[in-house]
């Protein structure tokens, strides 16, 4: 009945209820009206400078912890049929969290899901996989791919990361559905089942059920700011219209000895001739310009731009600049893996078990699961584990055991310390 209840919940589509309306999106920026909201073409044009790197930290970092696959045996279930290999004690009390009615949970190191995540498809392998799938939420808070089945087995066979700007989620208005097709414009508009979508996204308040806001999204007003500095101080640069140095005589000169003035000018101190005398036959005054490298009160306004821009993709600022020791990039570093990668983590593996999973397993026994990225404190966990021998708490086997080693004849018995 278990299992059939599973299958039941796997092919019952979703639906919405009568009284949600269709999602509704801000069309301006700021409260003067004067900015529109960006399209999905204008946020993928904004990607660069403060905001490409700090896109390109969490994908990457994301990318680097894949999932694994892991099996939950409980009480009077078969073992697993698939290879396995055991887990350390702590490893299973941390993923016992996610299947509570498992007596045992093990890794499972061949699998045919595990063969499709490490070749998606023809082109890409597992870490393009899951880089652009985060660079896609970073920037568009939406990721789509297309799973191509196969026709013997109808499982999954490739996975096509579709570009997050040219898919749109399509639901008629008086649909009882919550996508009735996921909408593609690429040379030719294609219509996709919602089926063969899996569609990952960040929350967002306005439509929770088929919209997602990403960080740029969030603070593209700031992204703005700081690439139009940047071309205002790039024309400035180009337009070159400023010269060095105004000479003025006493009185008029005709065209021939102007030219004359200026070639000597020129001769003298182009090319490095700078700090050579110029001597004159009549009185002359001589004005230095220089261009002025940047208002410092923009500059300090750019800076604080920059930290909003981080701050929207939570990213430390260590990260973003030179300015910093070892002891401050250890503390961003785990503040990053605590408060941006975590939650992107398991936000990506839910939505792994709740649609890709099932596709192989209906029974429930499988899931998918990140290593946490948080740097472990090893020093606190030394001290931990001399205090569990100290106090008898746990013996030298399990210690061995928690850290990968096998047990020793010696270890059974509790190593109690006393004074």
């Amino acid at each position: 009945m278990n299992l059939f209840r599973r299958l039941l919940r796997l092919f019952r589509r979703k639906s919405a209820p009568a009284f949600l309306p269709p999602a509704s999106a801000h069309a301006y920026l700021d409260a003067y009206r004067a900015h529109r909201s960006p399209t999905p073409a204008e946020l993928l044009a904004s990607l660069k400078n403060t905001a490409w790197t700090c896109t390109s930290i969490n994908a990457a970092v994301c990318a680097s912890y894949p999932p694994k696959l892991f099996v939950a045996t409980g009480k009077g279930q078969a073992p697993p049929r698939c290879r396995t290999r055991a887990l350390a004690p702590a490893t299973v009390r941390k993923l016992s969290l996610r299947s509570p009615a498992a007596n045992n949970i093990e890794e499972v190191i061949e699998h045919p899901l595990l063969a499709l995540l490490r070749q998606v498809n023809p082109i890409h392998n597992s870490f393009d996989l899951w880089e652009l799938t985060q660079l896609y939420l970073e920037v568009h808070g939406s990721a789509y791919w297309l799973l191509d089945f196969d026709a013997m087995l109808n499982v999954p066979s490739n996975i096509y990361v579709l570009p997050a700007h040219l898919v749109t989620p399509k639901r008629e208005p008086s649909s009882s559905k919550l996508v009735d097709h996921y909408e593609f414009r690429g040379q030719d508009v294609k219509r996709f089942a919602p089926e063969r979508i899996i569609h990952f996204r960040f929350p967002d308040p306005r439509d929770p059920y088929t919209s997602g806001v990403s960080p740029l999204r969030a603070c593209f007003e700031q992204v703005a700011l700081t690439s139009e500095y940047a071309a205002l101080k790039r024309s400035l640069y180009d337009n070159a219209g400023l010269p060095s140095a105004i000479i003025g005589p006493e009185g008029m000169l005709g065209t021939g000895e102007r030219d004359r003035l200026e070639a000597q000018f020129q001769e003298k101190f182009r090319r490095g001739g700078q700090g050579k005398a110029l001597v004159t036959d009549s009185k002359i005054h001589v004005t230095l310009l220089s261009q002025s490298l940047g208002d410092l009160a923009a500059l300090a306004d750019i800076k604080a731009t920059k930290e909003d821009i981080a701050n929207a993709f939570h990213v430390p600022l260590p990260f973003l600049t030179g300015d910093t020791n070892l002891a401050n990039m250890q503390a961003a570093d785990h503040l990053h893996k605590t408060l941006a990668i975590g939650p992107r983590l398991r936000r990506r593996d839910e939505k792994l078990n709740e649609q890709l999973v099932p596709l192989f397993d209906p029974s429930g026994r499988l899931f998918l699961a990140s290593d946490d990225p948080t740097p472990e404190n090893r020093e606190f966990g030394l001290k931990q584990e001399a205090l569990d021998l100290r106090l008898g708490v746990r013996t030298i086997n399990e210690v061995r055991s928690s850290r990968g080693l096998p047990s020793v004849p010696w270890g059974e018995k509790p190593v109690i310390i006393s004074n």
